[in-house]
């Protein structure tokens, strides 16, 4: 956030790159009578991991500016991942232990200079400042969890939530959806314990195999730790054997880890795993935990199981001893200043108990200092803030943006690419998906809609204080009522409607939005309506152009100007398999160039 820092960080840049604008190619390409001003390609992935040629990626990025130059794109939207991404410039040390980091970008920023395409930086979204501040991290409160105090140490009382864990007692609770065909099944064969366990497989005529419960006798606002014992035959890792906690209309997810999808589980110590939870193809039996948090939910739902049951043909996964109790004190997240508190009462609330002096925080408990006035036996209510890390994903969880220092963190952040890229004129704004936010009670109690507009505000009038010629671009979905802004969605706090209302008109908006070409067109219309230029992203690993994602997106463009919609100018070739996903950039431009002529230059 100093000054000295970025300096260090654009003078190392510099010296790996010179500092000139990466000058779009518009001009130079042939004209068309309503052509698309700005066509892109959406790349995504670490292009630094090994020195230049020897690095695929790379070599894929510097394919693609041949390629957009020989194909009448004019730009590359860079979105630089794992190691070798832009966050690593907010940490010296990070960035140090990559030298080829600086070298391969100063590489790509030549040649698209060479061959005048424009590199778009992608970046900034809510998840940034946590790689600097850890402590800003979403966390949801815990209120109230019970402890008992026993040797001078007070640790959750933790009784199991729900009945027949080990699923020997026919408890109706358990709702086996694929029973009648076979895939979900009771079987008396291999245990962990008892008599049976839970078999997965692919017996009958269906492509799930699934374990439902209602989850009726969870507390609201409290954190939970799941445990389960799972072996596998001939597992197929592409059957996604997953776990999910939903809300009552199991469209608002409290927990589904995007990075893994049986979930994220904490060792002994406290700390998270060092990987997700995974199945080996042919594994004895082993046990799997995750935490999670019911948020303001007084119901919630548990799935568990593969939606992909075809490819479990030859194989077959046991589920055993699934235990939910509560936890508190795990992944406890304190800020600076002290925002999220621990509180720790009496049984009865009379009493609110002082830290230092009463406890000591500890990793899931509660230590008693000698001269604590808490009595051996008692039982505590103990309200905490724990991290949402892991509940919608392990690397994308967003930052909380009720202190000055997220908008430092973001301004640093571009401060490091705007020297990296040699002054680009434009910054794609990465907001989208972001699944958990709106917890922190610095905030205040606003929407979920308004925390959202008041973070994406400030976003870019940070970024347009120190650039005033910088160009704004952001993903539609959290934006827009067709898709994120709705009343309920995901484990976000409120209802994230009107989101839109932080947007700068001049902010562009770069439209995904999905579910056909109707969807599409109302999309285009209402973000029109507010005043906003746009462009559409494509393609979305559709090779069917003359009937899928391609070919809607143009006829839905068509329809809306014919219903008055303006300033739709740009298109981006968008794909999301890594290196494979390019085989059509050709066969992209060409399908428009042949059916829509005047959106593409002639070349």
């Amino acid at each position: 956030m100093n000054m000295n820092r970025t300096t260090i960080w654009t003078a190392l840049a510099m010296a790996c790159a010179t500092v000139l604008p990466v000058l779009s190619a518009s001009a130079a390409t042939p004209a068309c009578t309503n052509c698309f001003e700005k066509r892109w390609i959406y790349y995504g992935g670490n292009i630094t991991a090994a020195a230049s040629t020897a690095d695929a990626s790379f070599n894929k990025v510097i394919e693609l500016i041949h390629v957009a130059k020989a194909e009448g794109y004019n730009g590359i939207a860079l979105n630089a991942g794992g190691s070798g991404s832009y966050v690593a410039m907010l940490n010296p040390a990070t960035a140090a232990r990559y030298p080829h980091y600086f070298p391969n970008f100063a590489l790509v920023v030549q040649a698209a200079r060479d061959n005048g395409i424009e590199l778009i930086p992608v970046g900034g979204g809510p998840e940034v400042p946590v790689s600097a501040a850890p402590d800003l991290i979403e966390a949801l409160p815990t209120i109230d969890t019970p402890f008992i105090v026993q040797d001078r140490r007070a640790v959750p009382v933790g009784l199991s939530a729900i009945d027949d864990t080990s699923f020997e007692n026919n408890s109706p609770a358990w709702e086996l959806f694929e029973k009648a065909v076979g895939n979900t099944v009771y079987d008396h064969i291999g245990a962990h314990t008892g008599q049976r366990s839970l078999k997965f497989s692919k017996a009958g005529n269906s492509n799930m195999a699934r374990l439902h419960r209602k989850l009726s006798n969870l507390r609201p606002n409290t954190a939970y730790r799941a445990s389960f014992w799972v072996r596998t035959e001939n597992y197929n890792p592409d059957a996604a054997f997953r776990i999910q906690i939903t809300d009552p209309t199991a469209k608002a997810p409290m927990y589904a880890n995007a990075s893994a999808g049986l979930g994220w589980g904490t060792q002994q110590n406290g700390a998270w795993n060092g990987s997700g939870n995974t199945l080996a193809s042919n594994q004895d039996w082993q046990q799997y935990n995750l935490d999670f948090n019911t948020g303001n939910n007084p119901l919630t739902y548990l799935y568990i199981g593969s939606w992909k049951a075809d490819l479990l043909q030859a194989g077959a996964v046991w589920l055993d001893d699934l235990e939910i109790r509560q936890i508190g004190l795990a992944h406890t997240i304190r800020r600076n200043p002290a925002t999220l508190p621990v509180t720790v009462k009496s049984e009865d609330g009379s009493i609110t108990y002082v830290e230092s002096l009463d406890y000591v925080v500890g990793v899931e408990s509660l230590s008693l200092p000698a001269q604590s006035s808490i009595g051996e036996g008692a039982t505590l209510r103990v309200s905490a803030y724990q991290s949402a890390q892991n509940m919608t994903s392990m690397w994308g969880t967003p930052a909380s943006a009720c202190y000055q220092k997220f908008f430092d963190i973001q301004k640093q952040y571009y401060d490091n690419i705007h020297g990296l890229l040699g002054g680009p004129t434009k910054f794609f704004l990465y907001y989208d998906e972001n699944r958990v936010f709106n917890w922190d009670p610095a905030c205040g109690n606003v929407t979920a809609g308004k925390y959202l507009a008041n973070m994406i505000e400030k976003h870019q009038e940070t970024l347009l204080q120190a650039y005033p010629n910088l160009e704004l671009y952001v993903w539609n979905d959290m934006f827009d009522p067709k898709m994120n802004a709705i009343a309920k969605y995901w484990a976000v706090n409120g209802d994230a409607s009107n989101s839109w209302e932080g947007l700068k008109t001049n902010t562009v908006i770069v439209n995904w939005s999905d579910e056909g070409t109707a969807k599409r067109k109302a999309s285009l219309e209402f973000f029109h309506g507010r005043g906003h230029r746009q462009m559409i992203a494509g393609y979305y690993d559709d090779s069917a152009l003359a009937t899928g994602n391609v070919h809607s997106w143009m006829e839905a463009l068509a329809q809306a100007e014919s219903n008055g919609v303006t300033g739709v100018n740009g298109f981006m070739y968008t794909a999301w398999r890594g290196n494979a996903g390019y085989a059509d950039v050709k066969a992209v431009a060409d399908y428009i160039k042949l059916h829509y002529p005047q959106r593409w230059p002639q070349q």
